[in-house]
C-alpha cells in the first residue's frame, strides 16, 4: 500500500453542520491504511481511522461527500529492498528464491546464513524506524500546513461575520 494525500468534497451537507464545497478537509492515508481526516472550517477537528473505507462509511452519506486524491505514492517496489539485497549478499546469502532446498549443508554455509539473518533482522529494524521517521514527518507537515490553512479560514470567515474593519481615521477629513 502507498501514501496518499486528498481532499473531502461535499455536494450535499446532510447534517448541516460541515457545510458543502470542494475543499472541507485535508486527507492522509498512510502506508499501512491509517487515515488521518483534518476538517477545516472554524470548528476544525483531527480524527484518525482505521482506513478509508471507514471514512466513507461514516462521511460518505450515499456519493453526497467525496475524497479527491491529490497526491499518491508511486507504487514502486520499497525502496529497502535493494538495501536489503545488497546487504544479504555481502553476507554471502542470496535473493534467489529458496524453494524446498533445505537447510545449508556445512557449518561455513550455516554461519553465513545466521549472520545473513542477523543483518536481515537489523535492516528490517532500521527500516521500520525509518518508516516511522518518515511518517512523522509527514504527519507534522500535514499538520502544520492544516492548522495554517484553517487559520485562514477562520481569518476570512470572521471578516465576513464582522463586516470589513475600518482602519484608524478612515472616516476623518483632511
Amino acid at each position: 500500500m502507498s501514501v496518499r494525500i486528498g481532499r473531502i468534497m461535499r455536494h450535499e451537507d446532510v447534517h448541516g453542520v460541515s457545510g458543502t464545497g470542494d475543499h472541507l478537509a485535508d486527507v492522509f492515508e498512510a502506508s499501512d491504511g491509517t487515515t488521518i481526516v483534518r476538517w477545516l472550517g472554524k470548528d476544525g477537528s483531527t480524527n484518525v481511522y482505521q482506513g478509508v473505507k471507514n471514512v466513507t462509511n461514516v462521511h460518505g452519506h450515499g456519493g453526497k461527500t467525496e475524497i479527491e486524491w491529490l497526491w499518491e505514492q508511486e507504487a514502486d517496489a520499497d525502496p529497502m529492498d535493494a538495501v536489503f539485497d545488497k546487504k544479504l549478499e555481502e553476507a554471502g546469502g542470496s535473493t534467489a528464491p529458496t524453494g524446498l532446498a533445505g537447510p545449508p549443508d556445512n557449518k561455513e554455509e550455516q554461519d553465513k546464513e545466521a549472520e545473513a539473518e542477523e543483518i536481515a533482522e537489523a535492516l528490517v529494524e532500521e527500516a521500520a524506524e525509518t518508516v516511522d521517521r518518515v511518517a512523522a514527518r509527514l504527519a507534522k507537515k500535514l499538520l502544520e500546513k492544516t492548522v495554517v490553512k484553517s487559520a485562514e479560514k477562520a481569518a476570512e470567515s470572521a471578516k465576513v461575520m464582522n463586516g470589513p474593519v475600518e482602519e484608524e481615521g478612515a472616516g476623518e477629513k483632511r
